[in-house]
């Protein structure tokens, strides 16, 4: 029986993949109902293709055994449409537990291709525990503190711990600003562990070390939010604010969640040379809006999550026709609600 379980780099991904980590390994109940190895790797919707010749070369090594797949907060996208259809053509079972908003849009397609579909509008590491629970597993404390955390940082969920959710958010800065797949497995296996006691594989300094080591001239996505605060303009009740281009390097998820913080409320942040909307909300109001531009052809595509959208808008979409949409969508769909 072979098991491969796939999650994003983020701190929702590594928790999340922990969780099916120890279902399989500890418990045996999940995906196979016996202890089995499992095989980890981190991704993203882009870098999944890169991964196949491996996946492969696992899921049909044992020709008479079934193999399971396991994709864990991977947006769903033409990318990953190609890569299940792949495994699944060479007959392992699939299962797919997403969050993203492209993932909500293309549901009714991967009904049909997957054998097993979770998606909700949740942290996928609160939609894996959920799962696993109602097939009786028991996590350690260790691995529910963090998946408390996750909905802390993701889910909008009343922060508890500081102290631990710094680590949570220096874990998941470290291993998506690195991309080291060595780094991201052991904290899934430290997580996975059954004995609390097994010890962080690395200190908090040596993550910041490795950070700054691996970082160079990145860009410092706080400087860059407090640089572009101060331009903000009100929407009705919301931030909103308008640059060219952002500095190479700049992400623009963190960005936006930065300049919420600061404006201490619903912030858009619209970058016109890349045609790029970001929407950071309180609660599923991001959600609403991403689909609501794509509804009335606005938007191209969109991805992010229930609280943190992200809009590609349509080629010719001016700056005016944008406002006069998010004016429409919030005087006619949200102050109805």
């Amino acid at each position: 029986m072979t098991v491969v379980v796939i999650g994003d780099w983020d701190a929702d991904g590594f928790v999340s993949v922990a969780e099916v980590v120890y279902a399989q390994e500890v418990v045996g109940v999940y995906p196979v109902k016996s202890k089995t190895k499992t095989y980890v790797f981190p991704s993203t919707p882009r870098s999944l293709q890169s991964l196949l010749p491996h996946i492969m070369s696992l899921i049909t090594s044992s020709s008479n055994k079934q193999s399971y797949v396991v994709l864990l907060d991977i947006a769903y996208t033409e990318t990953v449409k190609q890569f299940i259809q792949a495994i699944k053509n060479a007959g392992s079972y699939i299962i797919f537990i997403d969050h993203h908003l492209s993932t909500h849009l293309g549901y009714r397609e991967l009904e049909r291709v997957v054998d097993e579909l979770y998606v909700g509008r949740k942290p996928v590491a609160s939609l894996v525990y959920t799962l696993l629970k109602s097939l009786g597993v028991n996590f350690t404390e260790r691995l529910n503190r963090f998946i408390e955390a996750v909905l802390c940082l993701e889910g909008g969920a009343k922060c508890g711990n500081r102290k631990l959710l710094q680590l949570v958010a220096l874990m998941s800065k470290t291993t998506t600003a690195s991309r080291d797949a060595m780094i991201w497995e052991k904290i899934v296996r430290w997580l996975a562990a059954p004995l609390v006691q097994v010890p962080l594989p690395f200190t908090e300094n040596e993550l910041r070390k490795y950070i700054a080591m691996r970082s160079g001239n990145q860009c410092n996505e706080i400087d860059t939010a407090l640089l572009l605060a101060p331009s903000a303009i009100k929407l009705f009740n919301y931030r909103f604010i308008k640059v060219e281009r952002l500095q190479k390097g700049c992400r623009l998820a963190p960005i936006v969640a930065a300049l919420y913080r600061m404006l201490k409320g619903d912030t858009f942040l619209y970058v016109s040379s890349k045609n790029l909307l970001a929407v950071k909300t309180r609660d599923h109001t991001a959600y609403k809006i991403a689909i609501a531009l794509h509804e009335q052809g606005i938007a191209e595509d969109v991805a992010g999550h229930e609280r943190l959208a992200i809009v590609k808008l349509k080629e010719g979409i001016s700056f005016e026709a944008l406002m006069e949409a998010l004016k429409r969508i919030i005087v006619t769909k949200l102050d109805k609600e």
